[in-house]
């Protein structure tokens, strides 16, 4: 009888294992090089920083297209920076605002006299010309984008500045971004949306992006705020326009142009800076199947030969392949394998018990994830962070919606033109419809004249 049951046991853990567990571990894989790296973070930050002695001029880039409603508040953060604003450079290029952007700039101008800012207009729009225009325009050593929607920490540049002072091979580097987004005060499905972002940031760029740094594997100079030496990107063909992810795209551009010297691509976690949160989920479906669809476009424009599984393993940009693209299968198949099976006559309360026991794994992973977020974060923060604790159960949740948006931008990459602009699946089937509706009236008015 023991051995009828050991046997039943083990072929339950096979079955399920390896539909069910391989992206588990795959995650929990993810959320061990976390740990490494937030170890290693709390290493770092005993150190004491440096001073600064000399300020070179630094030369920020804002590209502008109907920012009315946060161009101010960018605008106004770089002001509130430590560092003196005499060797600041502020440059907006507009490129097709039909708002009120350059009213909001021209009152900024008033208020700032001492400020070098300049106001620059394109005829084509387009955020990758808007930021090559900037870059031309710009004198300063160091060329930092930061897109109008996102506002600065007052410390970030006088960071970002001791950074590169200090490490010469520091080429170019993104720094730490995070969700501007009041904790704790709504519980609202958008709220709670909201809320998983901001530890969704936290990890990937305070800690996944820390591990990158140490491994010299950064994989994106994030659009919303990075900073290059102006030698280096010089050497680079710029921001391009033959993918929607052209900060990734640059970043490939910019290692290629590193490769034959001892430079480098980092991540500066004390320079931090803020964007909106998320308003509804079809500006989240929009965003992350551009961000997985601008992933597989540069690989592929980058990768002349695919290496092997083996060769993959031992490749940065190979790893990320497999855990966003091979494994998708996996995810791919149970997704639609569970419910499949109850007609298949498996009992329903396995199929729950074993879909019940994934999401308790997720919990425990994603609590984890948390309790590292937390830990690596600011007093001050961590208070706020205590204040949703408890959106740890609806993480695996969050992060499942967000793998089916991703797995649309795979689909997309396969199969449609690149566009910036991304409409929403439910409006897009609607309209699917209605026109199939149209013609089917068409149709049918028209062979009602013909019996008639």
């Amino acid at each position: 009888m023991i051995e009828i049951w050991l046997e039943r046991i083990l072929a339950f853990g096979l079955f399920w294992g390896i539909w069910l567990m391989v992206p588990l571990l795959v995650d929990v894989s993810t959320a061990m090089v976390y740990f490494i790296s937030f170890l290693s973070n709390r290493k770092q930050k005993v150190e004491k920083k440096e001073e600064l002695f000399f300020f070179p001029y630094v030369t920020v880039i804002i590209p502008v297209h109907n920012s009315a409603d946060t161009l101010g508040h960018c605008l106004d953060s770089i002001a509130r920076q430590t560092y003196p604003r005499e060797s600041i450079q502020v440059i907006c290029v507009n490129n097709g605002s039909e708002d009120e952007s350059f009213d909001i700039f021209q009152r900024f101008q008033y208020r700032h006299p001492e400020m070098s800012v300049m106001w620059s207009s394109l005829e084509r729009a387009g955020k990758s010309i808007a930021l090559n225009a900037g870059v031309y325009s710009g004198h300063g050593s160091y060329m930092m984008n930061v897109d109008s929607d996102t506002w600065l920490d007052p410390d970030a540049i006088l960071n970002v500045v001791r950074v590169f002072e200090k490490d010469p091979s520091l080429a170019a580097a993104t720094g730490s971004i995070r969700v501007d987004k009041k904790l704790g005060e709504g519980s609202s499905f958008i709220d709670m949306i909201n809320y998983c972002e901001v530890i969704e940031y936290i990890v990937a760029f305070d800690i996944g992006r820390r591990y990158q740094d140490l491994k010299n594997s950064i994989f994106t100079l994030s659009g919303a705020f990075s900073v290059f030496r102006r030698d280096i990107i010089l050497q680079t063909f710029l921001y391009q326009t033959r993918t929607v992810s052209e900060d990734t795209d640059l970043t490939f551009n910019i290692r290629q142009a590193i490769e034959a010297g001892e430079g480098r691509i980092g991540f500066i976690s004390d320079a931090i800076a803020y964007v909106e949160p998320i308003e509804n989920l079809s500006r989240l479906y929009s965003q992350r199947l551009r961000w997985q669809r601008g992933e597989m476009e540069v690989t592929g424009l980058y990768y002349e030969k695919i290496p092997g599984i083996f060769g993959a393993l031992f490749d940065f940009v190979g790893r990320i392949l497999i855990s966003d693209h091979t494994l998708t299968f996996s995810r791919l198949a149970w997704t639609f394998l569970l419910p499949f099976l109850f007609f298949l006559g498996y009992p329903l309360p396995t199929i729950v018990v074993a879909m019940i026991g994934m999401y308790i794994c997720y919990i425990i992973l994603e609590s984890c994830t948390f309790y590292i977020a937390y830990k690596g974060s600011a007093p001050e923060f961590q208070k706020e962070l205590q204040k949703i604790w408890w959106i740890i159960l609806f993480m695996p949740i969050y992060r499942y919606l967000v793998y089916w948006f991703r797995l649309a931008g795979i689909i997309a990459a396969l199969t449609e033109e690149k566009s910036w602009k991304t409409q929403n699946p439910v409006l897009q089937l609607q309209s699917i419809l209605q026109a199939y509706a149209g013609e089917l009236k068409e149709e049918i008015s028209k062979r009602r004249q013909v019996n008639s």
